[in-house]
């Protein structure tokens, strides 16, 4: 394989493992099949505005994401590409955010057939016009991002061009795009919450080994990393008590086995 079906292979990698995860507080990501990541990411930082001005708090973002889930999810969505249009004319049907949801809609993608990432502004167009970016935002064309511009050059993740695309996006920029909303996470079902943190943890420790060490966000990125990961092992020891609360309700005889010999969930992460 050439080095850039090798790259877009690792970037179709990260799409799909990004496109797995909930619990960011600037946007969320939706996968649609192995090429097409659907991005919702919110215009304006309401958690910095109702801290200056003492408004209450932004909608849960449990309220958010139903909502955005249910639109995107539910409605009729043809993502796809024809075979013989270019990448610019690739179309979205009836996929809008509601309008209750003060966020905007892209679509980023590594289609394997044109070698390349591509992304696309599928709502709120005029709006990111308005604030400033008109030469990378012609519409129902692949944006200008820099991410992308420099596919060839430098190995470029999904996180660059989401970095990118939620500096570009929500007002005012946010000091570490990858912030997570901790009260949603901390809100979900017990076994939920264990699986979110552990998959959060997966694609941040990754953003750390590999992501760019320069970003102003990245000391960021590493203090909520740890903050994740003690909420991922409070949450597993949770679990684990939850598991053995469950057997010896059920056995009481296993109060004679070692706790050695019980299974674990550690070896999980």
């Amino acid at each position: 394989a050439s080095l850039s079906g090798r790259r877009l292979q690792h970037f179709l990698a990260d799409l799909a493992l990004l496109g797995s995860l909930q619990g960011f507080k600037y946007f969320q990501p939706w996968l649609r099949g192995k090429e097409e990541l659907l991005l919702t990411i919110v215009n304006e930082d309401l958690v910095s505005f109702n801290t200056q001005t003492g408004a209450q708090d932004h909608p849960p973002y449990a309220y958010v994401s139903t909502i955005v889930r249910h639109d995107i999810r539910g409605g009729p969505c043809r993502i796809s590409p024809e075979p013989h249009l270019p990448p610019a004319a690739v179309a979205v049907t009836a996929v809008r955010p509601p309008p209750e949801v003060n966020c905007t809609l892209f679509l980023v993608a590594g289609y394997v057939k044109y070698g390349r990432p591509y992304a696309w502004i599928r709502s709120n167009h005029e709006r990111l016009v308005k604030i400033g970016g008109t030469d990378s935002l012609v519409k129902d064309t692949p944006m200008k991002l820099k991410s992308i511009s420099d596919w060839q050059t430098r190995g470029i993740r999904v996180w660059d061009i989401v970095n990118e695309l939620v500096s570009l996006c929500t007002v005012p920029s946010p000091a570490n795009p990858f912030a997570l909303d901790l009260r949603y996470i901390k809100s979900l079902p017990l076994p939920d919450r264990f699986l979110v943190t552990g998959a959060l943890l997966n694609f941040l420790e990754m953003y750390i080994v590999y992501g760019n060490r320069d970003e102003m966000h990245y000391d960021k990125v590493v203090e909520e990393v740890k903050s994740l990961r003690r909420l991922h092992i409070r949450s597993l020891l949770e679990v684990q008590q939850q598991k053995e609360g469950s057997r010896l309700t059920t056995s009481p005889t296993a109060l004679d086995s070692p706790l050695e010999d019980q299974p674990t969930l550690l070896n999980h992460h």
